[in-house]
């Protein structure tokens, strides 16, 4: 993780990023994770994403139902590209994938 966020911008530019994204999850009452998910599959070529649960926490579920009735508005959009701006593109550095799914 730490080496994506360095590649990215580092420490100091990815917590920016978070307290962003928690202020707008705090503005549509609903968690960081949730304003995340929806910032990406609102991109043009995004089909899906991803999402990391845990056995037996339910808690997850409201979270990932949160994701479909999330809009986002163009302050939150355009704060959140003010952030992601700042970073460098991934995909330029690293491809389409992190280290974990190289082989040496």
């Amino acid at each position: 993780m730490m080496q994506m966020v360095d590649a990215w911008g580092g420490w100091s530019l990815f917590q920016v990023l978070l307290q962003t994204l928690k202020r707008v999850a705090s503005k549509h009452g609903v968690s960081i994770p949730t304003v995340a998910v929806r910032y990406i599959l609102d991109q043009q070529a995004v089909g899906g994403s991803m999402i990391g649960v845990r056995l037996g926490l339910s808690d997850h579920i409201k979270d990932a139902n949160a994701i479909f009735s999330l809009a986002l508005d163009v302050e939150d959009i355009s704060s959140i590209l003010e952030v992601t701006q700042k970073g460098k593109d991934l995909m330029k550095i690293i491809g389409d994938c992190g280290d974990e799914y190289r082989r040496a």
